[in-house]
């Protein structure tokens, strides 16, 4: 009988499967970065767009609040009951004189006039800093009725916008109209304050034409239109499309040097792992000869990585970056001059106060403000106005409870929260922090005529209260506050009433 022949099978290489395993290392980490630097310039794009649009969003809403109150201004005139007895009756030079006294009230316009119904002026042109241009306009037949401003940019260094509102009779039978002048530095004005680095805001006309603009933009760009209702102007915020940024190439570069170093060690790695399972085989084949000789057996020793260490360093590092996060979210929700929460702390926590207030119980908003601030500044310098603002602040941290919140909004203006107050502890209140202000201003050694005074309104005293309509309670009550002579506290409303009592 025949033996049958042995079947010989080629040996795998150890070598060719480590070098097939580095090679498939690199393949997925080159596909990694590839992946994550498209990953990032979307996200980079998508985070621009946004920017660009709360941006523009933000621009076009000073632009609105801008116009609003020109026009409104112009309106609140026109309704005025002695103006309409001036048209009535008033001659060229009165209502002329007129003009001119307001113009003297607004010094931000460039030209104020009366026009009768047909556009013509009542006055001279020169003394009410109409041009020639502008009397043209004033000539159609829809003037005073059409709320669009009108841009004139004829004259250089006098470019402006008009805007024209009718005089009516009690019936509203048109008599004249109120002609009002507005340069357009007061449009640059909003367009410069909203810029963001390495943006361009462009305000343009119905034709395309510039109003106004700050910053330009060259090459691939991004771009945000909004409309700007009632005038027929666009507003365009442009950003530069950032296809491949530092920061991509140093991602580039990390991939690469993380690449080369996990290369690096995985042969290392994979050497020693061959070493290693060479000497647990020659241990093994030790442990068998001894067995089969009958000789005491050595002990086995496999080499394996001990992973505590590493999980130490990650514990460390995840606490670090937590550490850091709340580091970066305090500053954030702080005020750096006073150490007070800012605003927009005061915005997170006013929902967690309205709520209280919705659930009955008092929680009163006092709005305060540092009589005379601005006269301490212009007269003994910023550095002085800075002291009075951090007395007011530490007189606020001892006055206040944890269950409070005292926040600095903006310049002089502060804003506090405080709950389970009736109306006179409110106003006792008020009286001690009036008190401890003048002591802190006495132990930083100024000597100065200044005091506090303050709006204060209930939250939840209206149907759906909010912080925007809280607040402007509160203004108008401080605003009554310095009206009445300053160094007071005027309290808008009473708190709702406690269902319990």
């Amino acid at each position: 009988m025949s033996t049958p022949p042995s079947i010989s099978r080629p040996s795998a290489s150890l070598q060719r499967h480590f070098l097939w395993l580095l090679l498939g290392v690199a393949g997925l980490f080159a596909a990694g970065i590839a992946l994550s630097l498209w990953f990032s310039l979307q996200a980079s794009y998508q985070t621009q767009q946004r920017l660009l649009e709360l941006e523009a969003t933000q621009a076009r809403a000073s632009l609105i609040r801008l116009l609003d109150y020109y026009h409104t201004l112009i309106e609140n005139t026109a309704r005025d009951p002695e103006l309409l007895d001036l048209m009535r009756a008033g001659s060229i030079e009165e209502q002329q004189q007129w003009a001119i006294s307001r113009q003297r009230l607004l010094p931000d316009l460039l030209g104020l006039a009366l026009v009768n119904p047909q556009g013509g002026m009542l006055g001279e042109a020169v003394a009410l800093r109409v041009g020639p241009r502008c009397q043209q306009d004033m000539q159609r037949a829809d003037v005073l009725t059409d709320t669009r401003p009108l841009l004139h940019r004829e004259v250089a260094g006098l470019e402006h916008f008009d805007l024209v509102s009718a005089v009516r009779e009690t019936g509203g039978e048109i008599v004249g109209g109120v002609f009002l002048s507005v340069r357009l530095t007061q449009l640059q004005r909003v367009i410069d304050d909203t810029l963001h680095p390495d943006h361009a805001l462009i305000l343009v006309d119905a034709a395309g034409s510039t109003i106004a603009r700050q910053g330009e933009v060259k090459g691939a760009l991004q771009e945000v239109r909004l409309d700007i209702p009632g005038t027929g102007w666009t507003l365009l915020a442009q950003a530069p499309v950032q296809r491949f940024t530092r920061g991509g190439e140093m991602q580039v570069l990390a991939g690469l040097l993380t690449l080369g170093a996990v290369l690096l060690l995985l042969g290392v790695t994979m050497l020693r792992l061959r070493r290693t399972m060479l000497r647990d085989i020659v241990s093994t084949r030790d442990a068998l000869t001894a067995l089969a000789r009958d000789e005491p057996i050595p002990a086995i020793m496999p080499h394996y990585v001990e992973f505590e260490p590493a999980a130490a360093d990650i514990d460390l590092i995840a606490r670090h970056l937590q550490e850091q996060h709340a580091r970066l979210e305090h500053l954030s929700l702080t005020d750096p001059l006073t150490g007070l929460a800012n605003r927009r702390a005061f915005e997170t926590h006013f929902p967690q106060a309205l709520g209280l207030a919705d659930r009955q119980h008092p929680v009163a908003l006092v709005l305060l403000d540092i009589d005379h601030f601005k006269a301490v500044n212009d007269r003994h310098g910023h550095g002085v106005g800075d002291q009075v603002l951090l007395a007011l602040a530490q007189s606020l941290k001892d006055l206040t409870r944890r269950a409070d919140l005292a926040a600095r909004l903006a310049g002089d203006e502060f804003v506090v929260l405080l709950s389970g107050l009736e109306a006179a502890g409110v106003d006792a209140w008020h009286q001690r922090l009036a008190d401890h202000f003048r002591s802190e201003l006495n132990a930083f050694g100024l000597d100065l005529q200044t005091s506090l005074s303050a709006g204060q309104t209930w939250l939840g005293s209206t149907s759906g209260d909010t912080m925007n309509a809280a607040l402007a309670r509160a203004d108008r009550a401080l605003y009554q506050a310095k009206a009445r002579g300053r160094g007071q506290l005027v309290q808008d409303a009473a708190p709702a009433a406690d269902p319990a009592e």
